[in-house]
């Protein structure tokens, strides 16, 4: 499973209870934060980060007459995250926008690395040379 399956996957599970009323099963959270929160109603899915050695999920409870409330819960990952930026090369190819990187575990990123590095030998790599299909996006 990869991170963001993961983190998807317990997120959805979160806010269902959540929108039951429920605490959180798993994590840290505010408790003080959650009590206010859910006088205010159902919760909305915020933005998920990631530390390397957390994995914060947020729950916005809105509220139409006042400032919304953000409810954090911090899990504890199954393994280290790992960010993975783009190599150099491949953003000078860009023209739009800031190229970055993605998070991933790092189990999936050391076997993302085996298959780019797999790539690299000299049979694979030479039909990476000549005319290209043209690419785009919707």
């Amino acid at each position: 499973m990869t991170l963001n399956e993961y983190a998807a996957e317990r997120k959805l599970l979160l806010h269902e209870r959540l929108k039951a009323g429920l605490e959180p099963h798993e994590g840290e959270f505010d408790a003080a934060i959650f009590r206010e929160a859910k006088a205010k109603g159902e919760p909305q899915l915020g933005v998920t980060r990631y530390e390397p050695r957390a994995i914060l999920l947020e729950f916005i409870y809105p509220d139409p007459g006042g400032a919304a409330i953000i409810l954090t819960v911090r899990l504890d990952p199954p393994e280290r995250i790992v960010f993975l930026p783009v190599p150099p090369w491949v953003v000078e190819t860009i023209w739009q926008g800031d190229i970055d990187g993605s998070y991933h575990f790092e189990s999936h990123a050391r076997a993302l690395l085996r298959e780019y590095e797999s790539c690299l030998a000299e049979t694979a790599n030479a039909g990476r040379f000549g005319p290209r299909a043209a690419t785009h996006r919707e």
